[in-house]
């Protein structure tokens, strides 16, 4: 019994140990990837208030144009101005599209990985089927086992039993056994025969043998 029980918890041991740190990182990752998730937000956001800003230049340089025949000098240099900013804009858009290429390929490789967890975990979970399936045949090969066990022990015991009523018949015939040899040949039988020889003179020990 004892080593069956060790032989269950042996067996769920390992899995329960792999599972949990199964789940302790898939948790790490989790936090990591909302972390992420929260700067890619904060970027959104940044990238929005820019884009803002940016709108804003663009009717100031609207209304710029309006007063170009006043200052068409300031205009030129505001436009050249403009031109670098919207370089860097563009530059500033292309290195916003990267990230979000690149947050879009984590996230797919962040679900698959968590597809590739459950999928893991259900071998695991079958691997543990098979285990408790294996105990039961244990359990059962166990008890019958000790059901032979106690057949064999009441089987001894109906031999002590036959052997003690043995026992008890040997005594018994070795009590008989003395009683006869007392009656044959004790003193009264001695006495009988004293007095058989001195009635009869001719009466020799082989005739008394042969009676006795």
């Amino acid at each position: 019994m004892n080593n069956s029980c060790h032989c269950q918890l042996m067996s769920c041991s390992p899995y329960l140990t792999s599972r949990q740190q199964k789940l302790l990182k898939k948790l790490q990752v989790e936090k990591a990837f909302r972390e992420e998730v929260q700067g890619f937000q904060e970027t959104i956001k940044s990238f929005r208030e820019k884009i803002h800003a940016f709108r804003e230049k663009i009717r100031a340089f609207k209304m710029a144009i309006q007063a170009f025949w006043e200052e068409e000098k300031p205009i030129w240099e505001e436009e050249a101005a403009f031109q670098e900013e919207e370089k860097a804009f563009q530059e500033e858009a292309g290195a916003f599209w990267r990230e979000y290429c690149d947050f879009w390929k984590d996230y797919n490789a962040f679900w698959k990985k968590d597809a590739d967890f459950w999928t893991e975990d259900q071998l695991l979970w079958e691997k543990h089927r098979v285990l408790l399936d294996e105990d039961r045949v244990l359990w059962a090969e166990e008890k019958a086992l000790w059901a032979d066990e106690k057949a064999l022990l009441e089987e001894e015991r109906a031999l002590w039993k036959d052997e003690d009523a043995l026992q008890e018949d040997v005594k018994t015939l070795e009590e008989d056994k003395i009683l006869i040899w007392e009656e044959a040949f004790g003193p009264e039988r001695e006495e009988g025969l004293l007095l058989a020889v001195a009635g009869d003179g001719s009466w020799d020990v082989t005739a008394c043998r042969g009676k006795a």
